[in-house]
């Protein structure tokens, strides 16, 4: 069976993804030109009308490079509209007069006017609720189909990785029954459905224009769903995997990950899962079996927990960072210990080196082990001196106070506390002055040279930048999960342009 519907063919047996960009400007001539731009990357363009100032439709609907979606979201449903509800109704069948391929109203509204004013397989019919995603999706999705609208959009908030999974039953239950529904969970938890929407029978997935504003919380850039995601090839035979963890959205893991993919030429994809706990990751994996993960803060104790088999690595350091499946079952493994070590190991031996960490976290944990492995004296200083000793004790380390700091004598001092992650560029957990051994490693990469690392790059050390330790964890996890190295200069690559465009609150480890 095969739907026209406007300019987009439907096939519900074999449908391909169509990315909608949603358009937020404040005047009718600039609403023009983003749409203009969209063109690029859309298949559809969703005109928000609820922002614009001085809303000229004959202006705005006279050239349409893609397929025009008209817009005029009410306050109560998360838009701007300030007039009547009767001129609200107007203004829409008015777009559709003017050349509008498609007009949406709220369930909650009289849609009743618009078809009546408008054919139906124009109409789309749309519900948001932007507190939860509710129990019972399907009853109110037969409510909605029982108007007679030709399209359906079902929009609301992910509180957790599960309600991803309400989506998808959703979604497969509309293609079974040839509804043309659009349906996704908005915020941090809900991204997967925006990515992966079209594999259960989304007729649209909602982006928003690069460079421009997003009109709902957890949009994506067209561009990078696209080129990073690539939504448009993903099928059944996609395997999926991820990075779990909380909070997420600013990692650098998908990027990196999905640019190797896209290098070895594997059908793959990787996403990032806000987690609201690991049993939360646990309930989609059991939907959409994942082929491995990467697992950062704060569940690496729970993966560790989980796998059925470890790394030596995976367990002297009590955290999985990376689980790899195997005949059904998790293996777990600890690439911090690797991706630290590989840097190193380019430039010296580390073997008989006199090594002071700073930090007695996870990822102290890790670099103590990595060291003690290789046969570094190792002494820890933390803030916390317990945990110091107790991380030192069951290394076979040594442990000194913060106030002894500026006596030790190193070879090489590891950062691993977050102190100088952007937005606190400006501190460095040592004075300058206490900067007199021969290598400064800061494990922290965003931003990619902390005040530690220009401070002991002037008192002539030589420094290694947290992004190494981040590129070589990565690496490792590729080539567990493929069995073969991946292409590190594309991976570094890819790292070394997401670094150059500086997000808010980026995590300082993505491990």
């Amino acid at each position: 069976m095969v739907f026209v519907v406007g300019l987009l063919e439907f096939k519900p047996e074999n449908m391909a993804t169509q990315i909608c960009i949603s358009i937020r400007e404040p005047t009718t001539q600039k609403a023009v030109e983003s749409a203009a731009r969209a063109a690029e990357w859309a298949d559809l363009v969703e005109i928000r009308g609820d922002f614009i100032r001085d809303l000229d439709l004959g202006l705005l609907l006279r050239v349409k490079p893609r397929p025009v979606i008209f817009t005029l979201r009410s306050r109560e449903q998360g838009g701007a509209y300030h007039g009547s509800e009767r001129r609200r109704l107007e203004t829409i069948l008015q777009a559709a007069r003017c050349g509008a391929d498609y007009v949406d109203v709220e369930f909650s509204a009289p849609w009743q006017v618009i078809l009546q004013g408008v054919p139906r397989e124009r109409v789309i019919l749309s519900h948001h609720d932007f507190e939860k995603t509710p129990t019972d999706l399907n009853s109110l999705a037969d409510a909605m189909a029982a108007s007679g609208a030709g399209i359906l959009k079902i929009a609301v908030r992910a509180c957790c990785l599960a309600d991803n999974v309400r989506v998808a039953h959703l979604l497969e239950r509309g293609r079974e029954r040839n509804l043309k529904l659009c349906a996704l969970a908005m915020g941090n938890a809900g991204l997967s459905s925006r990515i992966l929407g079209s594999l259960w029978g989304s007729w649209m997935a909602f982006a928003s224009l690069p460079g421009g504003d997003e009109t709902a919380e957890g949009q994506v850039p067209a561009d990078v769903m696209t080129y990073q995601y690539r939504v448009r090839e993903i099928s059944r035979a996609t395997q999926l995997y991820a990075v779990v963890g909380k909070p997420l959205m600013h990692s650098l893991s998908p990027r990196i990950h999905n640019a190797a993919f896209v290098a070895r030429g594997k059908d793959a994809v990787f996403l990032p899962l806000e987690a609201a706990s690991f049993g939360d990751f646990l309930q989609f994996h059991a939907k959409f079996p994942l082929q491995g993960v990467a697992v950062t803060i704060p569940y690496k104790g729970d993966a560790q927990a989980l796998a059925y088999s470890l790394s030596v690595a995976a367990e002297q350091t009590e955290a999985a960072n990376t689980l790899i499946l195997k005949e059904s079952r998790w293996h777990g493994e600890n690439t911090d210990v690797e991706g630290f070590l590989r840097p190193l190991r380019r430039r010296t031996h580390p073997g008989k080196m006199r090594a002071v960490v700073l930090g007695a976290g996870g990822a102290a944990r890790a670099v103590v082990y990595a060291l003690r492995s290789q046969g570094a004296d190792v002494c820890v200083v933390a803030r916390d001196a317990a945990k110091a000793r107790v991380l030192a004790s069951k290394f076979e380390a040594t442990h000194a106070g913060w106030d002894q700091l500026e006596s030790l004598r190193w070879d090489l001092l590891v950062n691993a506390t977050p102190v100088g992650t952007y937005p606190e560029t400006g501190v460095s957990p040592v004075p300058a002055g206490f900067l007199t051994g021969q290598w400064v490693y800061d494990l922290v990469y965003n931003p990619a040279e902390t005040l530690l690392l220009k401070e002991a790059a002037q008192r002539g050390c030589t420094t290694i930048a947290g992004s190494e330790m981040f590129l070589g964890q990565a690496w490792k996890q590729q080539c567990l999960w493929c069995e073969t190295p991946p292409p590190e200069n594309v991976m570094e690559n890819a790292l070394t342009e997401a670094l150059a465009q500086p997000l808010p609150n980026r995590m300082s480890r993505d491990r």
